[in-house]
């Protein structure tokens, strides 16, 4: 079974299928997340992209794990990719980013069934309500409140979003919910108050 099958979650689709015609960040397991404005979804799979209404330039942007912003017309990706999406955007989530982002390159062994997240996700579950930080396949690192845990998909609001290889987050205040595969979490965090 490939790791995609693995990750692949329905219930974000279906969000993302309420999310058509807004802006959103789609965070893949690969390290890439993909800002732009989510026209459509093919074959309950592929997400297509067009450039962003709260976007400094007039493109689709890529962040690479390495740092690297790319510039594109439109972009299709693939849902079963996904481990987390940033939603409630106010502003360019990749405008003035840390040009000395390092490359933060994790290799990930294929396992036949990722159990491992099975018992993180009861333990999340006792922490509703809570401030949380969340980390995923992928590298990245999702600070926030959680609101709700449906569907293997985790909500939270008021969210810090970080990138593989970053210790600024790309959200600071300019995406306000994210949405997380739990199949893709790798681990659960509370945060102290100090």
């Amino acid at each position: 079974m490939s790791i995609f099958t693995e990750l692949r979650n329905p219930a974000l689709v279906r969000e993302l299928e309420r999310e058509l015609n807004t802006d959103v960040v789609l965070f893949g397991f690969d390290g890439f997340a993909y800002f732009g404005n989510l026209q459509a979804i093919e074959d309950c799979r592929i997400a297509i992209l067009s450039p962003a209404i709260e976007a400094k330039c007039h493109a689709v942007e890529i962040l690479s794990p390495g740092g690297e912003i790319l510039h594109v017309d439109f972009t299709r990706v693939d849902l079963w990719n996904i481990v987390a999406k940033g939603t409630a955007i106010v502003r360019d989530p990749f405008e003035n980013l840390d040009a000395s982002l390092e490359s933060a390159r994790t290799d990930f062994e294929e396992a036949t069934e990722r159990t491992e997240s099975r018992h993180l996700v009861r333990v999340l579950c006792r922490m509703v309500g809570d401030s949380v930080v969340l980390t995923t396949l992928g590298g990245f690192s999702i600070e926030g409140t959680l609101i709700a845990i449906d569907d293997c998909l985790a909500i939270l609001s008021n969210t810090d979003i970080f990138v593989p290889g970053s210790s600024t987050p790309i959200s600071d205040r300019r995406i306000r919910s994210a949405v997380v595969n739990l199949e893709a979490l790798t681990s659960v965090s509370g945060v102290c108050c100090c």
